[in-house]
């Protein structure tokens, strides 16, 4: 059955607010609904358990292309949070790395990521989980 009018123009003023009020986050937001359009934002994606490990990767690797290309740096300082927490998301449920990055610099992205006020409780929490598991191995390559 295909939308009707009333629902595309509900979808039209659903994006348009977000837009409005945060332009980076909507932006995340589409992308992770591409990943999983169950999922009604990023925060969701990367916080529900059972998001499977192919998702936080695909979440991974959209976070990371927009951390790169994003348009401003607010853009890219959210992406970069993203991208970090889909990583810490696959730490913390699968026990998986799914970044090359070295254990110091992950440490350092968990940590900014945990302490930034800006940033959804949910996010914070998952980072600290990640540090445990991180802390809790020798290396996890």
């Amino acid at each position: 059955m295909s939308p009707t009018l009333t629902e595309h123009i509900t979808d039209a003023l659903r994006s348009a607010l977000e837009v409005a009020g945060d332009p980076a986050m909507a932006v995340a937001d589409w992308l992770a609904r591409d990943i999983d359009p169950t999922q009604p934002s990023a925060v969701a994606l990367l916080t529900d358990p059972n998001v499977s490990l192919e998702n936080l990767r695909k979440a991974k690797s959209v976070f990371k292309t927009m951390r790169i290309l994003g348009e401003t740096s607010a853009d890219r300082r959210l992406a970069a949070r993203l991208y970090v927490a889909a990583i810490a998301a696959a730490l913390a449920r699968y026990n998986q790395r799914v970044s090359r990055q070295s254990d110091e610099a992950l440490l350092r992205g968990l940590r900014a990521l945990l302490e930034d006020a800006q940033m959804s409780d949910r996010l914070r929490k998952l980072a600290g989980s990640a540090l445990g598991a991180l802390k809790g191995k020798d290396s996890l390559m």
